[in-house]
């Protein structure tokens, strides 16, 4: 039989013809609070509902978001032939981004790893001071890409600390720029194994 377009034989998923622009929104909460779905029907374990005593945080005007993994991969090499496979773990999965409001300074706490503000009437102050390495937060990042029918993407994480250094820019004629900012995801041994780090949802009545 001729090769007419370079397609395989048999049963073939194809990608959707279906794009997302944009960075995602980004909102926090304490993780010692339960997530929304706990779990839901399929047994997923997702969302945030906030109350007085675990508020959620929407982080504002996010720019530039990427999300990328951390791995230890270690060689299987046999003598004779080489490398055969490889033996990878994933470490971590981590959000890079910045964010172009540095307000409210109760927001402003979790991304500097600062302090609680006192908050009285028009004022907020803060204190920047040892950083605290036990506070971790559920991570929720929506991300609608077709408001006419509701389609949504998003990714839940289920423990995840603010990590490394940030910059706040300042530059004459912008807007102030706080950059550098890592939310790294760890693995959470109280979710099933496979939703270890995280869940990722999508709802799409159209495509699926």
């Amino acid at each position: 039989m001729a090769l007419i377009t370079g397609t395989p034989i048999g049963s073939i998923t194809s990608q959707d013809e279906i794009y997302v622009e944009g960075a995602p929104y980004i909102y926090i909460q304490d993780n010692t609070a339960t997530p929304l779905n706990n779990p839901d029907a399929a047994t997923y374990y997702w969302g945030l509902s906030g109350t007085s005593t675990y508020p959620v945080f929407n982080i504002g005007c996010v720019q530039d978001v990427s999300l990328t993994e951390g791995l230890t991969m270690n060689q299987i090499r046999c003598d004779t032939v080489g490398d055969k496979g490889v033996v990878q773990r994933r470490d971590y999965l981590e959000l890079t981004l910045s964010i172009l409001t540095p307000f409210p300074l109760t927001s402003l706490q979790h991304i500097l790893n600062a302090s609680a503000p006192t908050v009285a009437t028009d004022v907020e102050k803060m204190g920047i001071g040892a950083i605290n390495n036990n506070r971790y937060y559920m991570v929720y990042a929506p991300k609608v890409y077709d408001p006419a029918t509701g389609d949504y993407l998003l990714f839940h994480f289920h423990r995840a600390q603010f990590v490394d250094a940030w910059t706040i820019d300042m530059k004459a004629g912008e807007p102030w720029m706080i950059s550098g900012l890592k939310l790294r995801a760890f693995y959470d041994d109280t979710k099933p194994a496979n939703q270890g780090f995280g869940v990722v949802v999508r709802a799409d009545s159209s495509a699926l």
